[in-house]
């Protein structure tokens, strides 16, 4: 259970740091992978089948390949290309809404509401952010220079907050549950 929330951590933490220097050296698509081993880890104490949440990290392990190669400025000067930073933060973003199925599912098993409590917080806050980041971002191109720059600024700070905010949060739920092989008997 320990290792599957560290391949969660790992995975968002390589998705979240991009470092480009003529190719990501810290490449999304590796990230999705320890995702997808994460999923898998702490879905085999579910009871409910999470194969559509697999199926997604696998969808974006494929999706975010090219991002491997394509630094944002090739990205701008393509026009056709210029929705895909936009494609990957809604699939990210779908992933992370079913990741919290899963995390709400395990987070019950513990034998404090503490945990569940955290994870619902972490949901709404994280949702609340990121979609009204991608929401907002839609407008700002039909506004005044005036007003875009104050407002991108504003949704950059908060995107940072929140997306440091779920790394730490997957961290310490990690740490809220027992070492391997001992979990057996909180279950």
């Amino acid at each position: 259970m320990r290792n599957g929330f560290k391949q969660l951590f790992i995975g968002f933490l390589l998705v979240f740091i991009k470092i480009h220097i003529i190719v990501d050296l810290l490449p999304d698509f590796i990230g999705y992978i320890f995702i997808y081993n994460g999923i898998k880890q702490i879905a085999t104490i579910s009871s409910q089948s999470y194969e559509s949440l697999k199926v997604l990290s696998i969808i974006l392990v494929v999706v975010s390949l090219p991002n491997f190669f394509m630094s944002d400025q090739f990205i701008q000067q393509i026009s056709w290309l210029t929705y895909y930073p936009t494609l990957l933060s809604l699939l990210k973003v779908i992933l992370v809404y079913f990741l919290f199925e899963l995390l709400r599912e395990v987070a019950k098993l513990l034998p404090s509401n503490s945990a569940l409590l955290s994870t619902n917080r972490m949901f709404y806050w994280y949702m609340t952010v990121t979609l009204s980041s991608l929401f907002i971002q839609s407008f700002l191109m039909n506004v005044t220079m005036d007003v875009m720059l104050p407002v991108s600024i504003l949704l950059i700070i908060l995107y940072l907050i929140v997306e440091i905010s779920f790394l730490v949060y997957l961290n310490n739920i990690r740490k809220r549950f027992p070492e391997e092989g001992s979990f057996e008997r909180y279950a």
